[in-house]
């Protein structure tokens, strides 16, 4: 045994959270929407927020990220972050198993058709979101991109990934991450002839009611196997 001085990693297990709810009218089996929510946010919040996307039938979960931080120290508010650069693929590899869990959990709650698992991200959660949805051996039956860019690292793998629809959304008017991200996330799949689809809409750096119908709209389209229609401003 070295008794040498240094930084030891543990697994320990830890609590997380996320909350969900029943479709609206839907069948024994329907689609699953996960919802990961950005910086500062947290489950309940987020979930209100997909509300459209129960109403049209999706099983929706929206998951808390694993970091506790105050927003505001003077009021003790608490918000929730992902992750950071410190130990990130470390990170990224635990919050791969969380959301296997959450899945694993899931499954035992509330039915869902595990063949329709769709995964949605907001600002800093579309980063999850990716990563999670290029990694995991479960089938995706899409993704949803809002308000944030395509990571480096994503990218570089979507070659040799097999392909799975994503919708790519971002408010014109975005005063944290501009517009050209949308762009330049678009340019990158068009290169590898990765279906999509992509609108933009007023509001700023949030998922407004006119986003989240356009997002219920193009999950019922994707469950029917026809063309999306959204009604957007912009369309690109």
């Amino acid at each position: 045994m070295s008794d040498a001085p240094g930084r030891i990693s543990l697994q320990s297990p830890f609590t997380c959270y996320y909350a969900f709810r029943a479709p609206q009218g839907g069948g024994d089996a329907p689609p699953l929407v996960l919802g990961l929510h950005g910086w500062g946010m947290n489950c309940e919040s987020f979930l209100r927020r997909l509300g459209p996307l129960a109403d049209a039938g999706c099983a929706v979960a929206a998951l808390q990220a694993p970091n506790q931080f105050y927003l505001d120290m003077a009021s003790k508010k608490v918000g929730f972050h992902w992750l950071t650069v410190y130990e990130k693929e470390q990170s990224i590899r635990d919050i791969q198993t969380y959301i296997e869990n959450v899945l694993d959990d899931l499954a035992g709650r509330l039915a869902y058709d595990p063949a329709r698992v769709y995964v949605l991200g907001f600002s800093q959660g579309v980063s999850i979101a990716w990563r999670f949805a290029v990694r995991t051996a479960r089938p995706i039956a899409g993704l949803v991109a809002c308000c944030a860019d395509l990571p480096p690292d994503v990218a570089e793998r979507l070659p040799e990934t097999t392909p799975f629809p994503a919708l790519l959304t971002h408010a014109v008017d975005d005063a944290v991450i501009p517009r050209a991200k949308l762009d330049e996330a678009v340019a990158v799949l068009q290169a590898i002839h990765w279906p999509h689809d992509m609108f933009t809409y007023e509001g700023g750096h949030e998922v407004v009611p006119e986003a989240a119908a356009n997002i219920a709209a193009w999950l019922q389209a994707r469950a029917a196997g026809t063309p999306p229609e959204i009604q957007e401003h912009g369309l690109s």
